[in-house]
C-alpha cells in the first residue's frame, strides 16, 4: 500500500503540473527560481543561461535557507539529476546521472578538487561557507576539462568580493540530531581597486541518530579558513585565493557478514557499546589549496586567462586493523608475543598516511567576438605526486602528468546557435616497475534554437575519456574503509563515452517547465566486481572492464500560483544503467522531489517531500532497497537590528522520523538506517 500511495502522489503532481503549464504559456523570457540572464562561468564564452548552447544548471547559495546551505552536499541535491553516495552525514560523493568518483570533476576555487576519487569513503570535503553558487554540467565534458569529466562537472564558484568599504557576517547554527554546532565569521572589504575576503568556520558534529538510536563513531569535526585578495582594472583582473581545511571523521564500525536487509528490521542500537576497548577509528584530513587567477583584457576585446593552482592533501586513517583472518590459529607463542609488541609499538599511529600534491596550470585565449562567431583555444597541465608515509598503502607511490589542448567555436545563425569543440589529451603514470602513457581525442557538437520566445531546445552530442586511476591499476589488499579486499588490474584501458542529450524548456512570466532525455554509451567501463570469495576475512573485489549504457530522463517545473504568497517546485529523475550481462551498481532509483514555498514579506516557509522508488534492477551482490517518503519543513525570517539584517533560519528534516535505507548509502549494507528527525536553527547577522 505504501508503494502505491507514493507512486500515486508522483503521478498526481506531474499531471497537475503539466496541466498548469499548458494553460499558462505566455511570451516572456523570465522564470521563477533562476534568472536566465545570469552569466555562466563554467563554459568559456560568458553566455547567459538562456544563450548557452550547453545546458547548465545553476544553484545560488544565497537563495537557500542558511541551515541548508551550510551543508554543501545536501544543497547541491536541489538540482535534478544529481545524487549523493554517502557514509553518514560526514562523507558524501556526488553522482551525476549514475556516474561518480573520478568520473565527475569537482572544480573548486578555480582548480580540480583532487581528494575524493580514491575510494567510496573519500568525500568532497567542501565547506558550504564561502560558496556563492554552483554550476552543474551533466554528461561528458572532456573537451573543456580533460580526463575524468565523462560524467559531468560540478563547478563551485567561491564567494564574491563586496563593493562596500567593510562588511562583517557572523553566524551560529545548531542541529539537534547529532548535537552539532557550527560557527562562522566572515569579513569583506574594498579599498580603491583592491578587495579582500577573510572567512573562518568551525563544525563540531557528534554521532548521528537513526530512528533506532545513535550510530557509533559517525562524528564530524571541521575547521575551514578562506582568504581572498582581488584586484580589478579595465584591462586586468586578478584573484588570489587560499583555503585551508582540517577534518576529522569517525569511521563507522562494520559487520562483514551482514545479511542483505531487504524488508527485514534492524536495530541500530546493536552497534552501540561494541568494541569499546578497540583503538579509535577515524580519518584525519588536511587540505590546503592556493590559486591565482589572472585575466588580461586587450584593446581588441580579446582576453587571455591563466590560472595557477597548487593543492596539498594529506590523508590519515587511524584504527585497529587486524592483520590475520578472523579465527586463524597461531601455535607459536613467541610469534604471538612479537605481534602484540608490534601492535603496541604502532598503536596511536596512522595506519594509512599519504600526501597527494597537485600543481595545475590552466590557460585559455578568447578571440575577439563578432556577431556571427566566437572562438577560444586553451591548454591545461596537471602535475601530481603521491607519497606513502604510513605502514599501509592505500595507493602506491606514483607520479601523474596531464597535458591537454582544446579549441571551441560558437557560431550564431538565424536558425540557431552551434558549438563545436575538439580536444587532445595525454596522461603519463609512472611508478616503480610501471610507466605508461594514455591519450585520447574528444569532440563535442551542440545546437540550440529559441522557440518563438517561449522556450529553448538543445541537442548536444559529446564524447569523453578517462584514464584508469592508481587504485584501479595497483590496488592489492584490504581497503579497511570499505571492508573490501581489492585487486587492481595493470592492463586496464581508457574508458570512452559518447552521450546524446536532448533538452526542451518552456517558460512564462511565472513558470518554467523542462525535460532532459539522454543516453550515454560507455566502452571499457571500469568497476569493482565481487568474486564471492574472501581473503583475510574480507570479500574480494576485482577491477574489471565492460561496456555499459546509461539511459535516463529528468522532468522539472517551477511555478508561481495565482496566490502571491504561494509557489512550488517539482522534479522527477529516472535512470537505468546496464552492462553486458547485468545491471550497473549504485544506480539511483526513481526520484521525485516536490516543495511548496510560502512568502509573507520577510517571512519565508517551505514544505518539501522526497520520494524514492523501490530499487529492483540490482547488480550482483547488491542489496535491494524499498521505496520511501521523507517530509521536511523550514523557515527563514529577515529581521532588522540597528539598520542591519539578521536572518533567523530553522528547518526540520525527516519530520516524521521515518525509517528508511537510501540505495546510495554505504551504511545500508551494514543495516544502519538514514538519519532520523533533525531540527536545525541558526542566526546569521550582517553589518
Amino acid at each position: 500500500m505504501k508503494n502505491i500511495l507514493n507512486y500515486a502522489l508522483v503521478a498526481l503532481v506531474l499531471l497537475s503540473t503539466n496541466s498548469v503549464m499548458s494553460q499558462n504559456l505566455q511570451e516572456n523570457d523570465t522564470i521563477v527560481s533562476v534568472n536566465l540572464d545570469e552569466v555562466v562561468v563554467s563554459t568559456p564564452f560568458k553566455e547567459s543561461l538562456k544563450n548557452n548552447v550547453i545546458k547548465v544548471n545553476k544553484l545560488n547559495f544565497k537563495d537557500l535557507n542558511i541551515t541548508k546551505s551550510i551543508n554543501f552536499s545536501n544543497s547541491i541535491q536541489e538540482i535534478p539529476g544529481i545524487d549523493i553516495i554517502s557514509t553518514g552525514p560526514g562523507i558524501s560523493k556526488p553522482v551525476i546521472r549514475g556516474l561518480s568518483s573520478n568520473r565527475v570533476i569537482v572544480f573548486n576555487q578555480y582548480m580540480r578538487q583532487e581528494n575524493q576519487q580514491w575510494g567510496a569513503e573519500h568525500g568532497m570535503d567542501i565547506n558550504g561557507f564561502g560558496v556563492e553558487f554552483v554550476e552543474l554540467i551533466k554528461g561528458p565534458m572532456s573537451v573543456l576539462y580533460g580526463s575524468d569529466a565523462i560524467g559531468g562537472v560540478i563547478y563551485v564558484n567561491p564567494d564574491s568580493y563586496t563593493s562596500k568599504d567593510f562588511e562583517v557576517e557572523i553566524g551560529s547554527f545548531f542541529n539537534s540530531n547529532y548535537s552539532g554546532l557550527t560557527n562562522n565569521l566572515g569579513i569583506k572589504g574594498s579599498l580603491n581597486k583592491l578587495s579582500y575576503l577573510i572567512q573562518g568556520s568551525m563544525v563540531d558534529n557528534k554521532d548521528f541518530e537513526t530512528p533506532h538510536g545513535k550510530v557509533e563513531n559517525t562524528y564530524h569535526d571541521n575547521k575551514d579558513f578562506k582568504f581572498g585578495l582581488g584586484y580589478e582594472s579595465k584591462k586586468f583582473i586578478s584573484d588570489l585565493r587560499f583555503n585551508y581545511t582540517k577534518t576529522k571523521l569517525g569511521i563507522t564500525p562494520g559487520e562483514e557478514d551482514h545479511d542483505e536487509h531487504g524488508d527485514e528490521d534492524h536495530d541500530d542500537e546493536d552497534h552501540e557499546g561494541e568494541d569499546h576497548e578497540e583503538e579509535e577509528s577515524y580519518q584525519d584530513l588536511t587540505n590546503s589549496v592556493v590559486t591565482w587567477k589572472n585575466t588580461f583584457i586587450y584593446d581588441n576585446k580579446s582576453e587571455f586567462e591563466i590560472i595557477l593552482g597548487r593543492s596539498f592533501n594529506n590523508r590519515k586513517e587511524f584504527g585497529h586493523h587486524d592483520e590475520h583472518e578472523e579465527g586463524e590459529d597461531h601455535d607459536d607463542e613467541d610469534e604471538d608475543h612479537d605481534e602484540d609488541e608490534d601492535h603496541d609499538e604502532h598503536e596511536g599511529e596512522a595506519h594509512v598516511d599519504f600526501d597527494l600534491n597537485s600543481t595545475s596550470i590552466d590557460m585559455k585565449y578568447l578571440f575577439p567576438k563578432n556577431e556571427k562567431s566566437e572562438f577560444v583555444i586553451g591548454s591545461s597541465l596537471l602535475f601530481q605526486e603521491n607519497k606513502n608515509i604510513g605502514e599501509e598503502e592505500l595507493i602506491p607511490d606514483a607520479k601523474k602528468n596531464d597535458f591537454g589542448l582544446f579549441g571551441i567555436s560558437h557560431i550564431h545563425t538565424q536558425g540557431g546557435d552551434f558549438m563545436l569543440g575538439l580536444r587532445a589529451d595525454f596522461r603519463k603514470i609512472k611508478k616503480t616497475g610501471f610507466d605508461k602513457n594514455y591519450s585520447s581525442l574528444t569532440a563535442s557538437f551542440g545546437y540550440k534554437v529559441m522557440l518563438e520566445e517561449k522556450g529553448i531546445m538543445r541537442l548536444n552530442l559529446s564524447s569523453g575519456y578517462r584514464a584508469p586511476n592508481l587504485s584501479e591499476l595497483f590496488a592489492e589488499g584490504v581497503h579497511h574503509g570499505t571492508s573490501q579486499y581489492e585487486i587492481g588490474n595493470k592492463d586496464l584501458m581508457e574508458e570512452k563515452s559518447f552521450q546524446a542529450d536532448f533538452a526542451l524548456e518552456t517558460y512564462t512570466s511565472n513558470s518554467t517547465f523542462g525535460v532532459d532525455v539522454f543516453i550515454n554509451k560507455l566502452s571499457n567501463f571500469i568497476y569493482l566486481n565481487p568474486t564471492g570469495n574472501k581473503i583475510e576475512g574480507m570479500p574480494v573485489y576485482n577491477y574489471v572492464q565492460n561496456d555499459a549504457t546509461l539511459l535516463g530522463m529528468e522532468l522539472y517545473a517551477d511555478r508561481e500560483t495565482s496566490l502571491d504568497w504561494l509557489s512550488y517546485k517539482t522534479s522527477l529523475s529516472l535512470l537505468n544503467g546496464k552492462k553486458s550481462g547485468g545491471f550497473l551498481p549504485l544506480m539511483p532509483p526513481i526520484t521525485f522531489k516536490h516543495s511548496f514555498n510560502f512568502d509573507f514579506g520577510n517571512n519565508h516557509f517551505e514544505l518539501r517531500a522526497l520520494v524514492k522508488g523501490e530499487k529492483k534492477n540490482l547488480a550482483l551482490f547488491e542489496t535491494k532497497t524499498n521505496s520511501y517518503l521523507v517530509v521536511g519543513v523550514s523557515g527563514s525570517h529577515n529581521l532588522n537590528l540597528l539598520d542591519n539584517n539578521i536572518d533567523l533560519s530553522w528547518s526540520v528534516n525527516n519530520l516524521f522520523d521515518t525509517e528508511y535505507y537510501d540505495h546510495l548509502s554505504r551504511l545500508k549494507n551494514i543495516g544502519i538506517y538514514e538519519m532520523g528527525r533533525n531540527i536545525s536553527i541558526g542566526l546569521n547577522y550582517k553589518f
